[in-house]
C-alpha cells in the first residue's frame, strides 16, 4: 500500500514539472487557441520515462481495442485536428482539449469558472472528480474522457474516433436544460451508459457524414469494442476484480459483432481533417 501511494505521489510531482504553457511549435506542441471559436488545445511536454510508463499501464486498453495507439501517450497532429474540427462543426466553443497533459491547477480554475454547471454540483461531484484527476493522473494511468464539470476533454490515445466519442459528451451536456444535474447522475453505475450510448452513436453518425469509407470502417472497428467494454465493466463491476475482466469480455463481444456484421476493416486511418488549429499564445 505504501509503495503504491509513493508511486502516485512521485508521479504527481514529476508530472507537475511537465506542464508548460506557451507558443505551440512543431517539435514540442504546447498550446493553441482558435480565435473564432475559443476552442483551446494544450499538450503536456513529452517525457520519455512518464510516457513510457503510461504506455505500459495502458496495455489492457490496447488489448481491449486491439490497437497499439490506445493510451500510447503520443497523440498526432492529425488526431488533434480531427477532434477540433468535430468541436467546430458542433458549436463546442470555449471547451478545452488536454492532450497527454497533467494540470490540476488549470483544471481547478476551469471548474470554478464553468458557469454552465451550477456551483452546487461543481463543488461537490466536480470536486470529487478533480480529486481523482489529481491523485490518479491520466498522464500515467491513461483513459480518454470528458469532464463536464470543467468542460475539458482529456486525450491520451492517438485514435480520432475514440477522441470524438469522448468529446461528444460535451455536445450532450450542452443540449440539457439542467446540465449539472444530468452530469451528476451520469456518475452513477449503469446510468452513465446513457451518455456513453449517445456519445458513441453521435461519433458514428459524424464519421458516417464526414469520414471516408476507411475512416468509417475504423470508427466501427474501434467504437464497437469500446462500447462493449463499457457495458462489460459495468456488469462485472460488482465482482472481485470484475471490472477489468468485464471490460475485456465486453470488448471481445464488440469485436465479434463487428466480424459478424462485416463492419470495421483492418484499418489505420488517422484523419477526418483538412484544417488545423491556428497557433496562438495562451496567457
Amino acid at each position: 500500500m505504501k509503495t503504491k501511494l509513493m508511486l502516485v505521489l512521485t508521479s504527481c510531482i514529476l508530472l507537475t514539472g511537465c506542464h508548460s504553457i506557451g507558443r505551440r511549435s512543431q517539435s514540442n506542441a504546447l498550446s493553441c487557441r482558435d480565435a473564432a471559436t475559443e476552442i483551446q488545445v494544450e499538450r503536456g511536454r513529452p517525457n520519455a520515462v512518464i510516457d513510457g510508463l503510461g504506455w505500459v499501464v495502458g496495455t489492457p486498453t490496447k488489448l481491449a481495442l486491439w490497437d497499439r495507439r490506445a493510451d500510447n501517450h503520443d497523440v498526432s497532429p492529425q488526431t488533434e485536428t480531427a477532434l477540433v474540427q468535430y468541436m467546430e462543426r458542433n458549436g463546442l466553443g470555449g471547451s478545452m482539449i488536454r492532450i497527454n497533459q497533467y494540470d490540476p491547477w488549470g483544471e481547478w480554475e476551469r471548474l470554478t469558472s464553468n458557469k454552465r454547471i451550477h456551483p452546487s454540483w461543481r463543488y461537490t461531484v466536480g470536486t470529487y472528480n478533480h480529486l481523482k484527476y489529481t491523485l490518479l493522473p491520466g498522464r500515467v494511468f491513461g483513459g480518454d474522457w470528458y469532464n463536464p464539470f470543467t468542460d475539458s476533454t482529456h486525450v491520451y490515445s492517438d485514435i480520432a474516433p475514440l477522441a470524438i466519442s469522448r468529446v461528444a459528451y460535451a455536445k450532450d451536456i450542452r443540449a440539457q436544460t439542467q446540465p449539472g444535474t444530468y452530469a451528476a447522475t451520469q456518475e452513477l453505475p449503469f446510468v452513465n451508459m446513457v451518455h456513453t450510448t449517445r456519445a458513441t452513436n453521435d461519433a458514428l453518425k459524424y464519421v458516417a457524414q464526414y469520414g471516408t469509407a476507411q475512416e468509417q470502417a475504423e470508427a466501427n472497428r474501434i467504437l464497437s469494442p469500446d462500447y462493449g467494454s463499457s457495458w462489460g465493466g459495468q456488469i462485472a463491476s460488482f465482482l472481485p476484480f470484475g471490472a477489468p475482466l468485464g471490460r475485456l469480455a465486453g470488448a471481445a463481444v464488440g469485436h465479434g459483432a463487428n466480424r459478424l456484421s462485416g463492419r470495421g476493416g483492418p484499418d489505420n486511418s488517422r484523419a477526418l481533417n483538412d484544417t488545423s488549429c491556428d497557433t496562438a499564445d495562451v496567457d
